[in-house]
């Protein structure tokens, strides 16, 4: 009796399982969706809870749900892993991923040059700069918010052809004639402001990952000077260190 129960029970876990997958994997599902209850569940797939949590507990183990206490399940999207030790563009790094690369303007202006800036992006105190604050997203799911500072000339070659989803390397090459070479580039641990938490989506993690950027062309000059929060909850850095690889002189 006993074995039989058993089974029936792994032929209920599977159904709803089978269903919650499909369901997971709509192209519509957005990382954060809140699944329904439980409850809800059990009286959806007229099931008890052990069934329930079964089934929950295997999407859990395959990454494709995440638990919060005292408030659900909720969707996970697989995180999107980028090789930080290779430059490329925020574009670039999606379509190798298969993914669809977004971006939404949400200021630009020209402002004057700080002495942070200046260092940052090796200008005179006096000169300005040009600001571009943006949303990155991924298959129409926010990433990240960018904020970059280019020098003065680069910001008025390119300021009128910036719209939603331009990709600025490309624009770099084509309109300035820019030849990128190489980037330093730092990660460092923070948290996000409420007004941030809000731009990057549904139940978005407090605690952010925080990567400043200089951009070198090659002539070594500074090209763009970037500071970008992530969704930690989205993105794995990846980075190989070779031990015999001479350190850059800068």
């Amino acid at each position: 009796m006993r074995k039989k129960q058993q089974v029936a029970r792994t032929t209920k876990t599977s159904r709803v399982l089978e269903t919650l997958l499909s369901e997971i994997n709509r192209p519509e599902a957005q990382h954060g969706d809140c699944l329904p209850s439980e409850r809800e569940l059990g009286e959806r797939f007229h099931v008890s809870r052990v069934v329930i949590r079964g089934a929950l507990a295997r999407l859990e183990q395959e990454g494709l749900i995440y638990r919060m206490q005292g408030k659900g399940a909720f969707v996970s999207k697989n995180k999107v892993n980028q090789n930080a030790s290779r430059l490329t563009s925020f574009t670039q790094d999606m379509l190798q991923r298969n993914m669809t690369p977004g971006s939404k303007i949400l200021a630009k202006e020209f402002v004057p040059c700080t002495p942070f800036l200046s260092s940052k992006l090796q200008l005179h105190s006096e000169e300005r700069v040009f600001m571009l604050k943006r949303l990155r997203m991924a298959d129409n799911s926010p990433m990240a918010i960018e904020i970059c500072f280019l020098r003065e000339w680069i910001g008025r070659q390119i300021d009128a052809l910036l719209v939603d989803d331009a990709s600025l390397y490309q624009l770099f090459a084509e309109e300035c004639g820019i030849k990128l070479k190489y980037a330093t580039q730092t990660i460092e641990v923070g948290t996000l402001e409420k007004t941030e938490r809000d731009l990057l989506g549904q139940n978005c993690p407090r605690c952010t990952a925080i990567i400043t950027r200089q951009t070198f062309d090659v002539d070594n000059n500074v090209v763009e000077f970037v500071e970008s929060r992530y969704r930690s909850d989205r993105y794995l850095f990846r980075m190989l260190l070779d031990l015999n690889e001479p350190e850059r002189n800068m």
